[in-house]
């Protein structure tokens, strides 16, 4: 096995491309890109946020790319974005996705994210700095605006590589964004609910949670089909807290034949894919390995 050597990127665009072809590495799940270089007026000026994104449950994000190190002044940019980007109403983040996909991004949504319904656009805002090197001063006041104003930053860590062929290899780590959200917070993600419900704790794997919600609702039935909201509903009652994005990435995970698969490492085999959005349990002697 030959290792690949590291190496620096040249120019952002090229991280840029990258990142735009394969944003489930920004955020360890999947990000439907709406826009880049999108233009922003900000303070009667023109800025360009490198890339917009929504999630599954429909919220904004905005992600700022620096080649090599950091600098502290990202996290104030990051926030002029923000300011910009918690103002944008439903029918401009469409006009926006709109043009940069070329096409409806309704029907790209629900084909993306396999959903049978769009959920509220813009009502969260996710932001993301990612760099070569993310530096204590831009990290500390990252985590401090997470875990003591709710605001949902985040910073990735990424290497390049080069293969022998002359590819170019990208590699991403979580540096801020694992913490737990503040509950002071205004402007976010659904991941964190204030239900009295009982939270879950985090010592049961996510995929164990989920594997016992569909084996509830089966009743062994081996015909048994859900798809993704039958099981965050169900998991939703008993644990608010756990993360939706997180339920529907596991199942991904855990599904043979889902052309995601191969993201998310570490999955069992337990589901199979009848069609975008829906599931019934993997039966290993009718459908095979497909991965």
């Amino acid at each position: 096995m030959v290792e690949a050597p590291r190496v620096q990127l040249e120019r952002e665009l090229q991280l840029e491309d990258w990142l735009g072809n394969s944003p489930w590495a920004i955020a360890n799940e999947d990000l439907l890109i709406i826009g880049r270089q999108t233009r922003a007026n900000i303070a009667s000026s023109n800025r360009y946020p490198d890339l917009l994104a929504l999630d599954k449950d429909g919220n904004i994000t905005v992600i700022e790319l620096k080649k090599g190190k950091a600098p502290r002044e990202v996290v104030a940019q990051l926030l002029e974005y923000a300011a910009w980007a918690s103002q944008l109403s439903e029918e401009q983040i469409i006009e926006i996705a709109n043009i940069y996909l070329s096409g409806d991004l309704l029907a790209t949504f629900k084909d993306y994210f396999e959903v049978d319904e769009i959920p509220p656009l813009g009502n969260g805002l996710r932001l993301f700095v990612a760099a070569e090197e993310i530096p204590n001063s831009v990290s500390e006041v990252c985590r401090f605006l997470r875990q003591n104003l709710g605001l949902d930053v985040s910073c990735v860590c990424y290497e390049a590589y080069r293969d022998r062929s002359g590819n170019t290899l990208v590699d991403s780590s979580l540096i801020v964004g694992g913490e737990r959200l503040s509950a002071k917070r205004s402007m976010a993600s659904v991941s964190i609910s204030t239900s009295s419900h009982a939270n879950w704790n985090g010592q049961t794997p996510v995929k164990e949670i989920i594997w016992q919600a569909v084996s509830e609702l089966s009743n062994g039935r081996t015909d048994f089909t859900f798809s993704p909201k039958d099981i965050i509903d169900h998991i939703s009652s008993k644990f608010p807290s756990v993360n939706k994005s997180t339920i529907r990435c596991q199942i991904s995970s855990d599904c043979v034949n889902h052309l995601s698969r191969h993201h998310w490492p570490g999955g069992i085999d337990r589901y199979w894919q009848i069609s975008k959005g829906k599931y019934r349990l993997y039966q290993k002697g009718i459908d095979g390995k497909t991965s």
